[in-house]
């Protein structure tokens, strides 16, 4: 399946019948997506193997009928456009250190039908300008681990309580050395697997699954702005 198959189906309704007419022959809403994600495709850095940190700023620049026809679809394009890079950027890894935005405007050097899209910061910068934050999801809920040693277990002396039964009171921890990390098993009863295999001490990169007692532990590595929320 294309990267813009389940976009164009998705969309398929939306530009159909009273927006049909207004697209024959001028920009199609679809090319505006290819066009988004072709951009964050070269414009993503790659950090390491498992971190890869693209834009999430872009503007979209139009002609003007184009952005005309373009807003008489109101709110809901731009937001259906967002949703669809956004899931590129998952499918991807793509790691960004925002939410995602997505601007149009009009411009005088451009000819109905064609498109320029720009994303914010050059690689150096965007790579400059972010820090790696470790943190293990866990049930749907994120952790952010902002000690050097996070311990996890049943009990509350534990720097994370899981009510696991299967856990021991402090059963494992994650060590982050500010770059890269390491599961480490603390004498647990039931032990710590990692791809099936029981770990006592194991580095692991972004987006393992760690499991102890009953419970899946999905380590992750956030991108964030320097100084950001």
């Amino acid at each position: 399946m294309g990267i813009i198959e389940n976009f164009e189906r998705r969309l398929e309704t939306f530009v159909n019948g009273a927006f049909s007419k207004a697209f024959k022959s001028q920009l199609q809403p679809v090319e505006i997506s290819a066009a988004i994600k072709a951009k964050m495709d070269v414009s993503a850095a790659v950090i390491g193997k498992d971190r890869i940190l693209a834009p999430n700023e872009f503007r979209v620049s139009l002609s003007q009928p184009d952005l005309l026809r373009l807003n008489s679809l109101g709110d809901n394009l731009v937001a259906e456009i967002t949703k669809q890079v956004s899931s590129h950027a998952k499918k991807q890894r793509y790691q960004l250190t925002d939410a995602l935005a997505i601007s149009l405007a009009s411009s005088s050097n451009l000819a109905v039908g064609q498109i320029n899209v720009s994303a914010s910061g050059s690689k150096a910068e965007q790579v400059a300008n972010v820090s790696w934050v470790p943190a293990i999801d866990i049930a749907g809920k994120r952790y952010l681990l902002a000690k050097a040693k996070t311990t996890i277990g049943r009990d509350i002396s534990a720097d994370i309580q899981v009510n696991d039964a299967g856990l021991s009171r402090t059963h494992f921890a994650i060590n982050w050395d500010g770059s890269s990390a390491t599961v480490e098993d603390l004498g647990s009863t039931n032990g710590t697997t990692v791809a099936g295999l029981n770990v006592k001490t194991q580095s692991i990169g972004a987006d393992t699954v760690i499991k102890a007692g009953r419970t899946e532990f999905i380590f992750r590595v956030i991108a964030k702005n320097q100084g950001g929320e």
